[in-house]
């Protein structure tokens, strides 16, 4: 049975963040491993999902973000700091996620947000720290301890050709920009998980994008067709439909 469904961002954030929770490896280390969940709005998503937590407001649980129609930054003051989950529990919030990093080993999961995609599945982080944020402190001991690196991001961030972008940018800095100058950092060897992951593992469909855009509160929206037995894809519709309505992210 082949059914499509059309999802706003936030409502793909959603599904990715079950999609995310419902890998077997997410779901070995819950129990007995450490999860790194680094700030992102997505990552907000998988922090409720995960812990059953609640953000009314997702860009909290981020520092660099795309508002206003330029490149900014959270409100310093609401801000939340990535969470650190050990065998399924946080870790207590004062604990900067930098002193797990030595802690680090195979088995345990680091899950960061991208902002670039491309139909290869190589994702790319943006970074306004002049030492690479985020990225540039964790990309080094993940990958070198054979941790797993997860990349939840939503097909509104397909770009043409991540590796041409980071050519393009690389060895040079903006002189003038809209909002804070920044970097564009490629991460191969991540699990990049997006709404097409996301279907395929909680409903075993195959799913492919065939529309993105939109209007009226629907920009970014994009539109999924899946096929697969009849019993998967009608579950898959019904909890779909129950996603609908998910709140605009702010």
């Amino acid at each position: 049975m082949r059914v499509e469904v059309t999802l706003t961002p936030s409502e793909s954030k959603r599904l990715i963040a079950k999609g995310v929770k419902a890998l077997p490896s997410v779901q070995h280390a819950l129990k007995n491993n450490m999860i790194i969940l680094a700030g992102g709005t997505t990552n907000a998503f998988i922090a409720e999902e995960l812990l059953g937590v609640s953000f009314p407001k997702k860009s909290a649980y981020t520092l660099g973000m795309i508002r206003d129609g330029k490149l900014s930054s959270s409100d310093e003051n609401s801000r939340i700091f990535p969470y650190v989950i050990k065998n399924g529990k946080k870790e207590p919030e004062q604990n900067h996620w930098k002193e797990y990093l030595p802690e680090l080993k195979q088995g345990d999961i680091f899950i960061k947000g991208g902002n670039a995609v491309d139909h290869t599945g190589l994702a790319a982080i943006l970074a306004g720290n002049d030492m690479g944020g985020t990225i540039g402190a964790a990309f080094g001991p993940v990958m070198q301890r054979g941790v797993e690196f997860i990349v939840p991001i939503g097909l509104e961030k397909l770009v043409p050709d991540v590796r041409a972008a980071v050519e393009f940018s690389a060895g040079h800095h903006a002189q003038d920009s809209i909002g804070e100058a920044v970097g564009l950092l490629p991460v191969m060897g991540a699990s990049v998980v997006t709404e097409i992951t996301a279907l395929e593992t909680l409903y075993g469909v195959n799913c492919m994008c065939i529309a993105c855009g939109g209007t009226d509160g629907s920009e970014g929206a994009v539109v999924l067709e899946a096929d697969g037995d009849p019993e998967d894809t009608k579950r898959l519709m019904t909890e779909i439909r129950a996603m609908k309505g998910e709140p605009m992210v702010q």
